[in-house]
């Protein structure tokens, strides 16, 4: 062996004490200049950047394994949001205690990852003896599109509430709404793909669950040639989704994730007047049931199918005078949020969900018996026509006409 000093000597054993440098290569210098004297709260979490916890950047008295294996429940009820971290006030008076003790007891040789692992597996079984119960959705990362209204202020709410991350996309930013909201013009495809990839930022990198609320209703009887409204309702409620689920489905592929699409009971059991709204919905299932068949081996796909909900979308068609408010029932908003929750978090993806009792019923029967279907439809209308509901709707002038109406 040769020294440094030009000495040579023959040995028989070589010991190797040189110990190791504490570096992460895989991060920008400037964000971690060294690792070994970054400040950690618990050793784990970062005082002033909640999305870079580190597991395993410690120095034990003891085995390792122990200590990354408490770091990592840690993390974990941190991030399926059943752990909160203290404030930083109350995380720096920890971590500049736990450094002043360090350095008391083994001087000034990395003293900001040193651990004496019987002390700190006793403080973190402490930390976790509180956590909260893993619910459904615990860290979950979900993109609702249509965030800022009725149906998708609950679904945020909601999914909250059941641990999941949220993000929001509509057509404008909403700071009131209870979940993150970016703007996103979903007819728009080059904003779709900023949207997506904005939402995905916000999530932390991924998606998980992607649920198509996004949609817009009005007056079009199918009667007359497509209007503006009709342009627009198909190109937001089928056609924005079909792009907003293009754009996500490789986040939620690696997610192993859920589609969930709101569609309409008008898809199967179609009304008149409303044939834009009906139509969009439709081709909106069917497009479900295509990326079923092309995704379906790694994504989970299903649509849902609620009646009406009192919400701001039929306000155009009250004004209209062709309100459907006799011939559709209502039927309670929170039973959908439900629906929505129950196939997110259902073992397998279930394929069509209807969210009443009836509306299984109405289903069943628009499928096994459209012609029973379309007789109910329109013996419920002709009584609707007779009791003047139409009388002061122009859009319903060829309806009424030919159920004997006319003015």
């Amino acid at each position: 062996m040769r020294f440094t000093d030009g000495r040579e000597d023959e040995v028989d054993h070589v010991l190797w004490c040189t110990g190791y440098r504490a570096t992460v290569p895989f991060l920008d210098p400037a964000l971690v200049p060294d690792p070994a004297r970054l400040p950690l709260y618990r050793h784990v979490f970062p005082l002033d950047d909640d999305a870079l916890p580190f597991v395993g950047l410690m120095q034990s008295t003891g085995s390792a394994l122990p200590v990354v294996e408490a770091q990592s429940r840690l993390l974990t009820a941190y991030v399926t949001g059943r752990l909160s971290r203290p404030s930083r006030d109350r995380m720096l008076a920890s971590v500049t205690a736990e450094l002043h003790a360090a350095r008391e007891r083994w001087g000034d040789r990395r003293p900001r990852m040193r651990i004496d692992v019987d002390q700190y597996l006793r403080q973190v079984a402490r930390d976790l003896k509180g956590v909260r119960k893993a619910t459904p959705l615990a860290g979950r990362r979900v993109l609702v599109t249509g965030a800022a209204g009725t149906f998708g202020r609950a679904l945020g709410a909601r999914f909250t509430e059941l641990g999941a991350r949220v993000v929001g996309l509509d057509l404008h930013a909403d700071a009131s709404a209870p979940v993150p909201v970016a703007g996103c013009d979903l007819t728009d495809p080059e904003l779709v793909t900023k949207g997506v990839e904005e939402g995905v930022r916000l999530l932390g990198g991924g998606v998980d669950v992607l649920v198509n609320k996004a949609g817009r209703g009005g007056p079009a009887p199918a009667e007359l040639r497509p209007s503006t409204e009709v342009h627009a309702q198909l190109g937001l409620n089928m056609l924005g989704a079909w792009d907003v689920t293009a754009a996500a489905l490789p986040h939620l592929e690696r997610a192993r994730g859920r589609v969930v699409f709101i569609a309409s009971r008008m898809a199967v059991l179609p009304l008149p007047l409303a044939a834009a709204y009906g139509v969009s919905k439709r081709a909106l299932a069917a497009y479900a049931d295509t990326l079923r068949l092309e995704a379906g081996t790694h994504v989970g796909v299903t649509t849902v199918y609620p009646s009406m909900v009192r919400s701001p979308i039929h306000d155009s068609t009250r004004e209209a005078g062709l309100s459907l408010d006799g011939v559709s029932r209502p039927e309670p908003l929170q039973g959908v949020v439900s629906a929505v929750v129950a196939a997110v978090t259902a073992r397998r993806a279930p394929r069509d969900v209807a969210t009443t009792r009836r509306g299984r019923a109405e289903m069943a029967l628009a499928r096994h018996a459209p012609s029973l279907a379309d007789l109910i439809v329109l013996r419920t209308v002709a009584a609707r026509v007779a009791a003047g509901a139409f009388a002061k709707a122009p859009l319903a002038e060829g309806l009424r006409r030919r159920h004997g109406r006319a003015d």
